[in-house]
């Protein structure tokens, strides 16, 4: 997978190779914007190794991973 966006951080790449479907150009630079976003939250949390382990494992016994809402979006 070639990355739109001129960094992409290895924890990124990985998350985004369980995406599924095809998307187009567009498609595929919002979802790399996404999780990326959704990584930024998840590591100020602490959450981001238990996001990968229940994505990696698919496991029903991992932990719940909560996602913080920013202030924008309660609004």
């Amino acid at each position: 997978m070639s990355s739109i966006l001129p960094f992409t951080p290895p924890i990124v790449k990985r998350l985004l190779g369980w995406k599924k479907g095809e998307q187009n150009g567009q498609e595929e630079k919002w979802c790399e914007k996404a999780v990326k976003s959704l990584v930024k939250k998840l590591k100020k949390t602490g959450q981001l190794d238990e996001l990968e382990k229940a994505i990696t494992t698919q496991n029903v016994n991992t932990k719940c991973i909560t996602i913080p809402r920013t202030p924008a979006a309660c609004g």
